[in-house]
């Protein structure tokens, strides 16, 4: 008897007790009924319902971004062109001066040899100018001394700039500097050589408008008053020929 057969169990019909589904019941020996074994109904597997597609979302469409300018080009901010190289008011002053005392005494003379004046007034105003001119002159003296050893010390240390350039190139070309610091040496290195270069045309400007004592007059107010210095000159000269000037006028004049 399989397990299969003990779990079956059936009415007997005869003695009406509960047995297992055999041939013969195992109480009274009747014969059993044959037990049609249930047939198994097929259910057709239900189909899976597949949703349906969703239609593909489209993606959010996104503003339109604003076109860019295109990155204007770098441009090098060169410094501003320094300011032409000027006169210092002080030194125009001082030649001014210089002139005009000039111009003084030569007048004085005018007027003395034309018998306008006596020789004692003459002496004193002349005199007087005499020594404020000469105080004019060594202020002059002093400042060109000045203004020529600041020149060459200044003419100097371009020499040393321009020496350092080069030697910046030769270390950079072997290697030895990379192209930064290069750049930033001599970019140091140049603004101070514009800046002295400008410096040295401000001081030979200086220096030149020293060395004219008359350099702001034109060219034929100068010869006019070379002119009137020798007439002045000369006519000294006859009065002291006819002894109408002191040996002391003379010699505080004519030189």
């Amino acid at each position: 008897m399989s397990s299969k057969e003990e779990r079956r169990r059936i009415t007997c019909p005869k003695c009406g007790k509960v047995v297992p589904a055999m041939t013969y019941c195992i109480y009274c020996g009747a014969r059993l009924p044959k037990i049609t074994p249930p047939q198994r109904v097929r259910v057709p597997p239900t189909p899976t319902r597949i949703p349906p597609a969703r239609p593909p979302t489209p993606p959010p469409r996104r503003a339109p971004s604003p076109e860019r300018a295109p990155a204007p080009p770098t441009v090098k901010i060169s410094p501003p062109p320094a300011a032409p190289p000027e006169v210092k008011s002080e030194i125009l002053s001082l030649m001014s001066d210089i002139t005009k005392y000039y111009e003084r005494k030569i007048s004085l003379l005018g007027i003395f040899s034309s018998g306008e004046v006596s020789e004692r007034v003459l002496l004193k105003l002349y005199d007087e100018y005499t020594n404020k001119l000469n105080d004019l002159l060594n202020v002059r003296a002093r400042k060109l001394d000045e203004l020529k050893s600041d020149l060459e010390g200044k003419g100097n240390r371009l020499d040393d700039i321009k020496m350092g350039i080069e030697e910046l190139e030769v270390r950079h070309k072997i290697g030895e500097v990379d192209a930064q610091k290069f750049n930033e040496r001599v970019n140091m290195l140049r603004m101070e050589e514009n800046r002295l270069q400008n410096t040295l045309k401000e001081l030979r400007m200086n220096v030149d408008h020293l060395g004219k004592m008359l350099g702001k007059k034109p060219t034929r107010e100068i010869l006019n008053f070379d002119t009137k210095t020798r007439s002045c000159y000369d006519a000294i000269g006859k009065l002291a020929e006819e002894g109408k000037i002191t040996s002391e006028a003379l010699g505080k004049i004519k030189p």
